[in-house]
């Protein structure tokens, strides 16, 4: 029962729960909190413990230990005491977060950089174009790299990133395509399609999947962001890989390091300001709530 509760979170969140616990147990350790008080713990404790992090973390961060507190009690079926004394609590961390907590808004990918790439990157070599083509895909998608990207360059997940596959054929006569993705960050193992359209101009992903699949020829079973070692076997395009290939090339001209994140908003973005309903957007990139607007600067 516990395995399969635990595959209800993300494997990225149960790492960082992990390190969440500790804390949790730490602290408990320091306030001499018996353990038969630490399971299920009581809204004071949880508030005492929230309470601690004043002006040294901003309240999300605070939500984000409890919510691994939280976990721990839903596996070990634990009553969860949080309740509105707690989100006061919370509510009063906004009061004394420190002004190092407060990030300025990330920059999103533009069109222009997309523009940048196409120019520094060979168009026939293996690693180069499958940077294109997945640098394209991801913005005008709107996508989360890691609904992409394989985190090993020799092994990967068929659960988890689309493979060579889960490309339809050409469905338009521009040539539009849908992509399947296994997995999702909001639809889990239910996974999702997007729509994958031609655009005017160098940055147009039909045309950077298509060089993409012709140098690197891969099977089906592989994933879609492969490319061709020297020694022509196949190496599976990771994160890394792919953000130190674009930032090379951004901060040699000038730009500061991007995130990944910055391929969704930065397609977000682009077509919120040309002109794209917003519902349209939305639906597009798959987003389950209106906070995208955000993006529209």
């Amino acid at each position: 029962l516990s395995a399969v509760l635990q595959r209800g979170w993300a494997e990225s969140t149960l790492a960082l729960y992990s390190s969440a616990l500790k804390r949790f147990s730490d602290f408990c350790d320091k306030e001499n909190v018996p353990i038969l008080a630490r399971l299920p713990a009581s809204e004071y404790l949880l508030c005492v413990y929230a309470a601690s992090f004043a002006g040294i973390f901003a309240r999300s961060s605070v939500q984000n230990l409890l919510s691994a507190v939280r976990a721990w009690h839903i596996v070990e079926g634990a009553h969860w005491h949080g309740g509105v004394r707690l989100v006061y609590v919370l509510n009063g961390l906004d009061s004394f977060a420190p002004a190092s907590s407060k990030r300025p808004a990330r920059v999103p990918v533009t069109r222009a950089m997309l523009d940048m790439l196409y120019d520094r990157l060979s168009l026939s070599d293996p690693f180069d174009v499958c940077v294109l083509a997945c640098a394209t895909v991801a913005f005008w998608s709107q996508s989360r790299l890691g609904e992409l990207l394989s985190h090993s360059r020799v092994s990967f997940h068929a659960t988890k990133i689309p493979r060579r596959l889960d490309l339809a054929n050409p469905s338009t006569t521009n040539g539009s395509r849908v992509l399947r993705y296994p997995w999702t960050k909001t639809k889990r193992s239910k996974g999702d399609t997007v729509l994958i359209t031609r655009q005017i101009g160098r940055c147009d992903p039909i045309s950077a999947l298509a060089n993409h699949l012709s140098i690197n020829y891969i099977p089906d079973e592989y994933p879609l962001f492969s490319y061709r070692t020297t020694s022509s076997q196949l190496s599976f395009l990771t994160k890394s890989d792919f953000m130190g290939r674009c930032n090379a090339i951004w901060c040699a001209a000038g730009f500061p390091p991007s995130s990944g994140h910055a391929f969704r908003i930065g397609g977000t973005t682009e077509l919120l300001l040309s002109g794209v309903p917003p519902d349209v957007v939305k639906t597009m990139g798959r987003w389950s709530s209106d906070s995208f607007l955000r993006y529209w600067r």
